[in-house]
């Protein structure tokens, strides 16, 4: 689903037919002919520069959060848990929502893709993943102890994960 390899991009790309390309945020949709998939190369955390980890995935994605999240954490390549959990990492408005889904079905997840996925989040460090993102958390609608409860939980789903609880 998630291609983050520079190299295999470049190479998944050129097989691709590029559709449309949106220079003002670095977006660029492409057909593959072979399969008839749509696929997006993007910068989540670019915000309409060309900065961060560009990210080259299907489009669109499921539309429901917890399929993607069964989708992307139960899969067997990592880059698929990295990948979403960085697209992720700039909507915080949706981190409590993700948080829950997590806690409600980790045991259905990948231990290993489980960490990754919350630790591309940026929930373990809420304040600084805002910061990078240049977003304030009242932005969003998460309070001081909103971050705090997010921190807990994440780092409690870990744990509880770890111990098939």
């Amino acid at each position: 689903m998630y291609i983050l390899d520079n190299k295999k991009q470049i190479q998944r790309i050129n097989e691709m037919v590029p559709l449309r390309k949106d220079m003002d945020t670095f977006e660029v949709y492409y057909h593959d002919p072979s399969t008839g998939e749509l696929w997006k190369s993007f910068f989540p955390r670019g915000f309409k520069k060309h900065e961060g980890t560009k990210l080259l995935r299907i489009d669109p994605l499921p539309s429901e959060l917890e399929l993607q999240l069964e989708i992307c954490l139960n899969s067997p390549d990592d880059s698929d848990a990295i990948g979403l959990g960085i697209e992720c990492s700039v909507k915080p408005e949706k981190w409590i929502e993700i948080i829950q889904l997590l806690d409600k079905n980790r045991k259905q997840y990948l231990r290993t893709n489980l960490n990754t996925f919350i630790k591309h989040l940026g929930v373990l460090n809420p304040k600084e993943s805002l910061q990078e993102i240049s977003i304030d958390p009242t932005q969003a609608g998460l309070t001081e102890e909103d971050l705090i409860q997010l921190t807990k939980t994440a780092k409690r789903i870990k744990l509880k994960r770890l111990f098939r609880l």
